[in-house]
């Protein structure tokens, strides 16, 4: 177990539950026309990246996040209006376990957003293979405004761990802040799968992140 907040019976019940409804939904999208494929595939992509994250926050071995990450962006490229979030966790897991073969195409598919956001950019690059700067001539939104600071800091690490004390609460508009105290059970953890993705690329020390309970460690 990663998580602090439910425990394995929690997320035995809510895995059974997520493989059931991805099942049901991947028996409907092989019979569906393109229009109504896209309509499956808002829930879908959804779907899979809840199932990913609460894998995680059940402890999965870094091979079978792989597995599951190669599964989720195989949908998510097949969907034309993938959100910033989802396409943010998609890439940064691909980043964390160091497996960005089928990243590329999701990065291809959807370039336009990417060349427009500053922390989808940095993190696709290196996706790409490319070399990952910051760049300050791109937009980012204000709930990771303070990754600025990252990257102008001389310790990193003490930066990041900064940025991620505020984290919670700076997203505290999405629609799965506070899940954990919902009684429909859609809680599937709480991560900052793009600050790993950081650490990664720059080679930061993990031992310090660690403190953080929403750095996701594999």
């Amino acid at each position: 177990m990663r998580d602090i907040r439910k425990d394995s019976l929690y997320f035995d019940n809510y895995l059974d539950y997520q493989y059931s409804r991805i099942k049901k939904k991947t028996a409907k999208l092989k019979e569906s026309d393109e229009e109504k494929k896209q309509r499956i595939l808002v829930s879908l992509t959804g779907y899979e990246i809840d199932l990913l994250k609460a894998e995680f926050s059940a402890g999965a071995s870094k091979n079978d996040i792989k597995a599951l990450l190669s599964k989720a962006i195989k949908i998510a490229s097949e969907y034309k209006n993938i959100t910033h979030d989802d396409l943010l966790t998609l890439l940064s897991l691909a980043v964390m376990v160091n497996d960005k073969s089928e990243a590329i195409k999701l990065v291809k598919n959807n370039i336009d957003i990417i060349e427009k956001d500053r922390l989808l950019k940095y993190i696709a690059n290196n996706v790409q293979g490319k070399k990952a700067t910051w760049d300050n001539k791109t937009q980012l939104r204000e709930e990771f405004s303070a990754l600025d600071g990252v990257f102008e800091a001389s310790d990193k690490e003490a930066a990041l761990l900064e940025y991620l004390d505020s984290w919670y609460k700076n997203h505290s508009g999405y629609a799965w802040y506070n899940s954990h105290k919902s009684s429909s059970d859609t809680y599937c953890g709480y991560w900052s799968f793009e600050a790993a993705a950081i650490a990664t690329i720059l080679k930061l020390n993990e031992s310090k992140l660690k403190e953080s309970i929403y750095y996701p460690s594999l």
